[in-house]
């Protein structure tokens, strides 16, 4: 007989907590392959709360504890909503490229079993490691739950950075290009500022 994974639930917080991080930073391959779908984002934002809270938690403690009230919910609120984000790029990316039925509930549960490695971006020397190890947790399960391909989850996830980087790119090329080549010196100021003596 064998043994039931176990899985984060919300409703049985103090029991899976610990069991869904050691199983998602031990053996993410087995366990993304095991995952059974996501229904709701119910277990899958709590979880990834969890995760999001510890670093901005620790933050506060460093910065005075009344920033607690600023950093956690501003981080929560943006850690939230950019996941899901990121999770709905992925769905529709798997769906689009690969023939995929990854939707964005399931994507969103990849996203915050990968976030498990967050909790340790508050350290200086192991920030950069843990968002590159949510990366790779992030690709380990495209491929072992969304049974992509290896080379097809690594170009989606690659491709992702490609165009934010040439969307950056060339917002700072049309920004540079507008300073040398717009003439600031024509925009029509208000009677105020054009003339104040005659308004003192």
């Amino acid at each position: 007989m064998t043994t039931a994974i176990p899985y984060f639930s919300a409703q049985r917080i103090g029991d899976t907590l610990s069991c869904a991080f050691k199983g998602i930073m031990r053996l993410p391959s087995d366990y993304f392959a095991a995952m059974p779908p996501a229904r709701d984002y119910r277990d899958s934002m709590m979880l990834l709360s969890i995760y999001l809270a510890v670093p901005a938690l620790m933050a506060s403690l460093f910065t005075g504890l009344i920033s607690i009230f600023i950093i956690l919910p501003v981080s929560l609120l943006f850690g939230i909503i950019g996941t899901w984000m990121w999770a709905w790029y992925l769905s529709w990316a798997a769906r689009k490229f690969c023939a995929s039925t990854l939707y964005t509930t399931g994507a969103f549960q990849i996203c915050a079993y990968s976030s498990a490695p967050l909790i340790f971006s508050w350290i200086p020397i192991l920030g950069m490691l843990a968002w590159m190890w949510n990366l790779y947790l992030n690709w380990q399960g495209l491929i072992s739950h969304a049974r992509l391909g290896g080379g097809s989850a690594l170009l989606i996830i690659i491709g992702a950075f490609v165009v934010m980087g040439l969307s950056f790119t060339l917002l700072g090329a049309l920004l540079v290009y507008s300073s040398f080549h717009f003439d600031w010196q024509t925009l029509p100021l208000p009677p105020q500022l054009a003339d104040p003596l005659t308004y003192l």
